[in-house]
């Protein structure tokens, strides 16, 4: 009995700890729009920078734009992000552009 109660406290914990773990999309948009918008989009898109995520070649799955801002995080930015604010950005961008379902990651 002792040991279903721990079992069942220890469950409960991670129930109520798993939205920490949640990518945030606000956090997602500050360090999109401080870094990739000024660093690059906006050269590219002749200062509209939401139009890079609207074109027809644009990423076809939730993995790919998450290769896709790793790469840029890595490469281009050399912004030296978390993965969490890599999952941040990633959901921010699937969130206002890309509609991907979570499970095509």
């Amino acid at each position: 009995m002792k040991f279903f109660l721990s079992f069942l406290a220890v469950i409960s914990i991670l129930i109520s700890t798993q939205n920490s773990f949640a990518a945030d999309a606000v956090n997602g948009k500050e360090l999109h729009d401080a870094s990739c918008v000024t660093a690059c989009h906006s050269s590219r898109v002749d200062g509209k920078s939401d139009d890079l995520y609207k074109r027809p070649n644009r990423r076809k799955s939730l993995a790919k734009l998450t290769m896709q801002v790793e790469f840029c995080n890595q490469q281009v930015l050399n912004s030296e992000w978390w993965p969490e604010d890599v999952s941040d950005v990633v959901e921010y961008l699937n969130t206002q552009f890309y509609h991907f379902a979570k499970t095509s990651k």
